[in-house]
């Protein structure tokens, strides 16, 4: 079996704030941004800015309809992404939240609204026929797991679990940005103080936050 690109994969970055997720991000070839918050003014990226839903649907339908006009879409981030779909869904049924409907219909509104979204974002194609990269980047949260051993904090994607659970499986490389003594480094195994995940079993547990780290390791 051929061992997939890294911009085959769909990789998603979550980690503290400030640390270089969208730097890291840049790496990518081509890389474009839909840009749902401000903080890309010191990157030299192309960015489309998103600050709506019906936006963001409208930008992937372009790009799927004219194939090649990005290598690499880069969903910065993914919180306010999910935030706008929950609001587009909130303002399209008369509701504040979507508690006010019953049997958790709202809920399950939202989550498949942003799932379908996700899913048709990482089918893009290239002119040659190739998948688009698809990087997505999430703020990090600290939450309290309980095991058999006793309590403790684990980082998490800052995301409601409903939309945490679609992005999670829906991603080959699930990479946690970290700091280890003075050096920033990313994630890649699961760990009781940290989510992460790599499908592709080459990584070693803990990399140099860098887009050609992982390349050279993901690659050889």
């Amino acid at each position: 079996m051929t061992t997939p690109t890294l911009n085959e994969c769909i990789t998603t970055v979550s980690g503290r704030p400030k640390i270089g997720k969208s730097t890291f991000a840049s790496g990518f070839p081509n890389a474009v941004f839909a840009a749902t918050e401000a903080g890309l003014n010191f990157l030299d990226v192309t960015e489309v800015q998103v600050r709506e839903w019906p936006a963001f649907k409208a930008l992937i339908d372009e790009l799927t309809r004219t194939p090649g006009l990005v290598e690499t879409l880069v969903i910065d981030t993914l919180d306010n992404l999910h935030m706008m779909c929950e609001e587009h869904v909130c303002q399209a049924n008369g509701i504040s939240h979507p508690s006010d409907l019953s049997y958790g219909k709202g809920f399950t509104m939202v989550k498949n609204q942003f799932r379908l979204a996700l899913t048709k974002a990482s089918m893009l194609k290239t002119k040659g026929g190739n998948r688009v990269g698809l990087v997505m980047i999430s703020h990090a949260k600290e939450v309290e797991v309980e095991s058999r051993t006793g309590k403790s904090v684990c980082w998490s994607l800052s995301l409601p679990n409903s939309a945490r659970q679609v992005v999670e499986a829906m991603s080959d490389l699930l990479l946690f940005a970290d700091i280890e003594g003075d050096t920033r480094v990313l994630r890649t195994k699961p760990h009781r103080n940290w989510v992460a995940g790599d499908r592709s079993g080459k990584l070693p547990e803990t990399i140099e936050l860098s887009y050609d780290v992982l390349k050279k390791h993901l690659e050889g």
